[in-house]
């Protein structure tokens, strides 16, 4: 009878671990989160460009904004539908300037969430910062915004 040498056992009890680990992140990972950033991203440049026909591109048919004012002494919300967002923002006048910075993606089938500190500007003049938590649904292959949750604070 053969003795196995204790190097061998544990070499072998080391690859059966290995091989029963997940297997890494893939590409299709990454870019899905590309996707989900460049939706949020070109609702940005329909903003600026006052452009409600690709503002309700970018948007759910029930998306909903909600704006938690963080400037004075007690937070206050006010709640707009997508749609009347579309209208509002889309008429002409100053381009509105939002950039995002590190945005953060989590999903899961066809449904995600972006997280990300932004900066908002009325044409050249900086107006406020804060967070947006902006949920996304792929609807026929698309990813479409089905919500933005977004604060209104000073800018550091």
């Amino acid at each position: 009878m053969t003795r196995f040498s204790p190097f061998l056992v544990l070499t072998c009890f080391g690859l059966l671990l290995t091989s029963c680990q997940a297997p890494p992140p893939t590409a299709q990972v990454d870019a899905t989160a590309e996707e989900i950033v460049d939706v949020v991203n070109d609702l940005f440049q329909a903003m600026e460009a006052r452009d409600s026909v690709r503002i309700k591109m970018a948007l759910h048919p029930d998306a909903l904004f909600t704006s938690v004012n963080l400037t004075g002494d007690a937070p206050t919300t006010r709640r707009t539908e997508g749609s009347a967002f579309a209208s509002s923002v889309g008429q002409p006048g100053i381009p509105y300037i939002e950039r995002m910075y590190d945005p953060v993606v989590e999903h899961h089938g066809d449904f995600a969430h972006l997280w990300a500190f932004y900066d908002f500007s009325l044409g050249d003049s900086l107006s406020h910062c804060g967070h947006d938590a902006i949920q996304l649904v792929r609807d026929g292959g698309q990813w479409r915004i089905l919500g933005i949750t977004y604060t209104r604070t000073a800018c550091p």
